[in-house]
């Protein structure tokens, strides 16, 4: 069974209260009824057993039988990626939240077709993400940030320590993931920056260069932004077991 996220702060004194999408979820979806033992967690690392003890019209109650603090992971995978159309961001966030990926940064390159992301589309988003900790387990949530151009992006992340940049691009024959992270094996912190379907315009490779970004192939086949995505981070997130 999955577990459920609940607000820390609607978990205290050994009691919780589960309202609004998540209680109609809950309640009219999983059909949960009073007595029934649930799992919840608090997007903190912390996941709990608990027992239903009330169920009205707007919200659900009970009691936590026990609690355990889950591992979070010691090395952080961040996707910082152009946004793809459609329903196919919605994937990469749900797949890139099950494998582990710590955030996810949506960013805007020169040629990207998606150059905005609305509140609205942001909050659900987030909801996409909290479903798929819900469904794998996952400790923690997975955050999605405001939209950032790529010139901002790449300074701000070149300033980070302990941490390697890596910019999978069709024009790097040699250089893959694995030989990468031999020669970087301290590294605490890896951000993968994912360009748009039309490609990384030139003055955007000279900019990550000049900020010491390590370019890789992920082999001679061109890939859709969500598909280059989830394959690299995959390959990190398999490696450090995250």
């Amino acid at each position: 069974m999955p577990h459920f996220y609940v607000n820390p702060k609607d978990i205290k004194d050994k009691a919780f209260i589960i309202e609004d999408e998540q209680f109609h979820y809950l309640s009219n979806v999983r059909r949960f009824s009073v007595g029934d033992e649930i799992n919840i967690f608090d997007g903190m690392g912390n996941s709990y057993k608990a027992r239903i003890d009330n169920i009205d019209k707007k919200s659900m109650k009970g009691t936590i039988i026990s609690s355990k603090t889950l591992m979070l992971p010691d090395k952080k995978i961040s996707l910082y990626s152009a946004i793809p159309k459609g329903e196919r961001f919605d994937w990469l966030i749900e797949k890139a939240s099950e494998i582990g990926v710590s955030k996810i940064v949506p960013v805007i390159y020169l040629r990207s077709v998606v150059k905005d992301l609305s509140e609205n589309k942001i909050e659900r988003y987030k909801k996409i993400s909290i479903s798929a900790s819900s469904q794998s387990w996952r400790a923690d949530i997975m955050p999605i940030d405001k939209p950032v151009k790529f010139n901002e992006a790449a300074e701000k992340v070149s300033t980070e320590k302990d941490t390697l940049n890596v910019l999978p691009w069709e024009s790097e024959e040699d250089k893959n993931i694995l030989s990468l992270l031999n020669e970087n094996k301290d590294v605490k912190n890896i951000n993968i920056f994912i360009g748009p379907e039309g490609g990384f315009d030139k003055t955007e490779i000279d900019v990550a260069l000049k900020n010491g970004f390590k370019t890789v192939t992920l082999g001679k086949n061109i890939l859709r932004v969500e598909t280059a995505a989830i394959v690299a981070a995959s390959i990190l997130t398999s490696i450090y077991n995250l």
